[in-house]
């Protein structure tokens, strides 16, 4: 059975062996209606505008979801070496992406550095600015979302998938699900991959991007820099166990060298995969220990 709702900017689906009860599909549409209120960065009164706002040393209660995600997305910046970094909304905003897609021409303003610590500690569901930077959720929320709900409907389901915008997580106690990988500039299937349990996230530079003159930008940032990645990479996917993993990856692959992601990449998400496509319309899969040219 599939259901869907839109959501952050994008359809989300729900196929699962057996119908949703209304009730239940209720409760998950007050989850997504939350998450659009609560987690954008577009809306004014959001909770994450209202972190942002805090001045240094200042504290607020936020709700158990968004703790919950903010504390991955605070290990994940540490463990990374702020290769990712959810703090580069105020890089974002200087390079043009002030306004929700879409959108095709914008002017940078003066640039910022990146923060080098985190700017939140997290106490329970306490938070405290202890240094600058502004929160930018962006594909975590939106994989973290996803997972939340594949959580709950798991636990009474032995089948299901959940699609969010280029990020799936499905699981299956017999049949893998088959999930299909489409070119950024012609939508056609370039590979497909079988899943049985797990989560894939797609990243490109090609959606969310415009011009500033006659120079495009994009939104995968440089967690060091805080500019738009310069790479040859046009798209990257990634599997892991979780999606909010698979979501990180794609950030660092974009960022990697081959020699890099093995030394570093792999060694943070061991059980990861990624394929890599670059302009030259070339796919090469990666994992711990190596990389192929992808025949499917």
């Amino acid at each position: 059975m599939e259901r869907q709702l839109y959501s952050m900017h994008n359809t989300i689906r729900f196929v699962t062996e057996n119908q949703i009860p209304e009730e239940e599909w209720q409760e998950i549409e007050r989850f997504f209606s939350y998450v659009d209120r609560e987690w954008s960065r577009f809306a004014e009164a959001s909770e994450v505008n209202r972190l942002n706002r805090l001045r240094i040393g200042e504290t607020l209660s936020i709700s158990l979801p968004l703790a919950r995600l903010l504390k991955r997305s605070i290990r994940y910046f540490e463990q990374t070496e702020h290769y990712f970094s959810p703090f580069l909304l105020e890089q974002q905003q200087a390079n043009g992406y002030r306004d929700s897609f879409p959108f095709h021409y914008a002017t940078e303003s003066e640039r910022v550095g990146p923060p080098e610590i985190t700017p939140f500690i997290l106490e329970g569901l306490e938070v405290t600015r202890v240094g600058g930077g502004a929160i930018d959720l962006g594909g975590i929320g939106k994989g973290a979302a996803a997972m939340m709900v594949a959580q709950r409907l798991r636990k009474e389901r032995r089948r299901g998938l959940i699609e969010a915008g280029g990020d799936v997580v499905v699981w299956s106690d017999e049949t893998p699900w088959k999930i299909g990988i489409t070119h950024p500039h012609t939508d056609e299937e370039i590979a497909e991959i079988n899943l049985r349990q797990g989560a894939i996230a797609t990243s490109n530079r090609i959606y969310r991007s415009w011009h500033v003159g006659e120079r495009m930008n994009h939104h995968l940032l440089d967690g060091k820099t805080g500019r738009p990645i310069e790479t040859p990479l046009i798209q990257v996917t990634a599997s892991a166990p979780e999606l909010y993993e698979a979501e990180v990856m794609t950030k660092l692959a974009f960022q990697m060298t081959e020699q890099e992601r093995q030394e570093k990449l792999f060694r943070w998400f061991p059980n990861g995969r990624l394929l890599l496509l670059d302009a030259s319309g070339e796919i090469i899969s990666e994992k711990k220990g190596g990389c192929a040219l992808w025949t499917g």
